[in-house]
């Protein structure tokens, strides 16, 4: 079962997103989540987008450290679904 999120943009329209992961970090004491609509950057590469929690409320990822903290888990699971399906 794929968890969904909805998200509403500055002109308060409802989006849906698939969630990719979500963590919590002991160091930040903040609840992540990635997400993603499947739309395609410039290079062709799959959009997704990082927040976290306050409360129920999402907030916006602005920090490097929080940036980087993401990127690892990011890494971390592509090497793990690499992994686990012999993907080179």
């Amino acid at each position: 079962m794929e968890e969904k999120i909805i998200i509403k943009n500055e002109n308060n329209e409802q989006k849906e997103f698939d969630v990719i992961f979500t963590f919590e970090s002991k160091e930040t004491q903040k609840k992540y989540v990635t997400y993603t609509d499947y739309s395609k950057d410039y290079k062709g590469k799959i959009n997704c987008w990082s927040s976290y929690y306050d409360g129920e409320e999402l907030k916006p990822v602005e920090t490097e450290k929080e940036l980087q903290l993401i990127d690892e888990m990011l890494k971390t699971i592509g090497n793990s679904v690499k992994e686990k399906y012999s993907i080179n």
